[in-house]
């Protein structure tokens, strides 16, 4: 949810070029920047890429730039997308006291089963499609 959310606030042109890059880099890369936005900014863990079949898994991670409620400054999800009809779903939650997945991981929670299904022309809609296309088995 977190993801479709964040995606919505970026245009596709602009998210297509960031997918395009992700795809050829050099695979040392651990964490790839999509985009920032006042609140945080959002990486893909280009290293947690893994495709089976038709379903492809990954991390991404939410860095926000001010310390939440709740004490969290960012954010892990493992999701899954089904390239067969191009739904997503986030699998689990980790919450973590500092920048970049660092610090004490105080919250860890699965996510719910159900898949969300983006509406075509949207950027989740547009990432799952690139990702599906430019990932191989």
């Amino acid at each position: 949810m977190v993801f479709l959310i964040i995606l919505s606030l970026i245009t596709m042109k602009y998210f297509f070029i960031i997918i395009f890059c992700l795809i050829s880099i050099n695979s040392h890369a651990a964490w790839f920047m999509l985009f920032s936005i006042h609140s945080g900014d959002l990486y893909l863990e280009t290293d947690s890429i893994e495709r089976n079949n038709n379903k492809i898994l990954f991390t991404q991670l939410v860095n926000y730039k001010k310390k939440q409620p709740n004490g969290m400054l960012s954010l892990k999800v493992l999701s899954e997308i089904n390239c067969k009809n191009l739904s997503i779903r986030e699998l689990k939650y980790m919450a973590f006291s500092k920048n970049m997945g660092l610090g004490e991981k105080f919250y860890e929670k699965e996510g719910k089963q159900s898949w969300k299904y983006p509406k075509k022309g949207s950027s989740s809609f547009f990432v799952n499609e690139i990702l599906c296309d430019r990932i191989s088995f």
